[in-house]
């Protein structure tokens, strides 16, 4: 039941129905009683002198109207249930509307008002305002020209008016009355229609321009929050490639600034070790450049490239022993440094870091480097015997250790009492 009754047009809709249903129903049986009255009081021969048009068997007429009303409301159940196109509306329509001229034609041309059913459901399920215009123009000529006295010249027909002179006066008054009543009645209900309907039509109109204003609204926040996220976008990658180039050409050029300073020592002493140094030298300046380039491009490290982790931390400690003179104590607790790439590139970008600052900030002449794991948390420890620092102030290597950490989930700490100390724990997602 409420698949067909939705709304208050529905129900105003059935109540139309009812009414045309009592309209044709007391017309059938009022034709059909005064027909076998008149033959049982004798007055045929004077009945049939008042009329210009022969009727057929009332009590068929009334059958075949009733016949053809039930197939017009099942009939109308079709654009309820599925949207018409072009010709099937032409085909729906003109047997909607031959149905109601038969029924209108059975009916003595009394229930005219059958046609207004088929004009609600015309305004209301016909999507094209072309097809909609054309049917209720049709429909419009057709309901005026079934009116009685405006057809009798063209067509002989009896009227309702014919079959109820056998009555009483008193009779006959309430027999047109509530003969008028229904018709009025019916046609009140249309009009009740069109009120709901132009009133939906109406809301339906303000709530899509309120939908429109609040997609358009909508719209615009998705522009700024479009234009925001391009702006973090920017932000976030103009800090990648300062943490990259930092943690690159930092480390890179804090140990061509000392292995230089070595160079000036030796050179007067012995000018091929001098000569090997800065080879070293060389090679690792073209290392740190490939560093960059890969960081601008959005690479890892070529050390990650071509090594594991672990092998590329022993060259990365090694090479920068050599090009500084520092000794660099490395234990590694871990088999094997099976990780993913981004926690790979963190533990290596962090190793890097911590002693290029012990050297570069802190001086220090030997550095610890210590890799464990506890569960499933990766610990690195680096330490160094530098002048170390009581009041720690982040600035932009530890800042970008921190974010670096931040992106795993991972906690770090610094320490700054005799010497410098990094911790770092970093959750690691599988293996070791």
């Amino acid at each position: 039941m409420k698949v067909f009754f939705k709304n208050r047009l529905d129900y105003i809709y059935l109540l139309m129905c009812i009414l045309n249903y009592a309209l044709i129903f007391f017309i059938g049986a009022i034709v059909t009683i005064s027909i076998q009255r008149i033959i049982d009081i004798a007055r045929a021969r004077s009945f049939m002198d008042m009329l210009d048009y022969l009727p057929g068997d009332g009590l068929t007429n009334f059958i075949f109207s009733m016949i053809c009303f039930f197939v017009l409301l099942f009939i109308m159940i079709i654009p309820r249930m599925r949207k018409l196109n072009g010709k099937e509306i032409i085909i729906y329509y003109a047997f909607e509307i031959c149905l109601c001229l038969l029924i209108i034609k059975n009916t003595y041309f009394t229930s005219n008002v059958i046609l207004l059913l088929v004009m609600a459901d015309a305004m209301t399920y016909t999507p094209s305002n072309k097809y909609r215009i054309l049917i209720l123009v049709v429909l419009f000529v057709l309901y005026m020209g079934a009116i009685r006295d405006f057809i009798s010249p063209f067509y002989s027909v009896a009227s309702f008016e014919n079959f109820t002179s056998i009555y009483s006066s008193q009779t006959i008054a309430v027999l047109l009355g509530t003969k008028n009543t229904l018709v009025s009645l019916n046609i009140m209900a249309f009009m009740l229609y069109l009120f709901f309907l132009v009133q939906d039509k109406i809301e339906e109109n303000q709530r899509f321009i309120s939908l429109n204003k609040q997609l358009q609204e909508a719209n615009k926040q998705l522009r700024d929050y479009a234009d925001i996220s391009e702006k973090m976008g920017e932000t976030k990658e103009r800090n990648r490639l300062a943490r990259e180039i930092h943690d690159t050409l930092g480390h890179t050029l804090t140990g061509i600034s000392v292995g230089l300073e070595a160079c000036q020592v030796i050179l007067d002493k012995d000018r091929d070790m001098a000569k090997q140094q800065l080879k070293l030298l060389s090679e690792n300046a073209r290392r740190g450049l490939d560093d960059v380039r890969r960081s601008v491009d959005k690479l890892k490290p070529d050390a990650l490239e071509r090594y594991t982790l672990k092998e590329a931390l022993d060259i990365l400690m090694f090479d920068f022993q050599k090009m500084t003179d520092v000794s660099i104590r490395y234990m590694c607790h871990i088999p094997s440094l099976e990780l993913e790439q981004d926690e790979q590139e963190v533990v290596y970008r962090i190793v890097q870091e911590g002693i290029t600052n012990a050297v570069r900030h802190g001086h220090a002449s030997v550095i610890y480097v210590t890799i464990a794991k506890e569960g499933n948390t990766l610990i690195l420890i680096i330490e160094d015997n530098g002048k170390g620092c009581k009041d720690i102030k982040k600035g932009f290597g530890l800042n970008h250790m921190q974010d670096r950490i931040d992106l795993l989930h991972g906690d770090i700490r610094f320490y700054g009492q005799n010497g410098f100390t990094i911790i770092a724990e970093i959750p690691i997602r599988q293996g070791e």
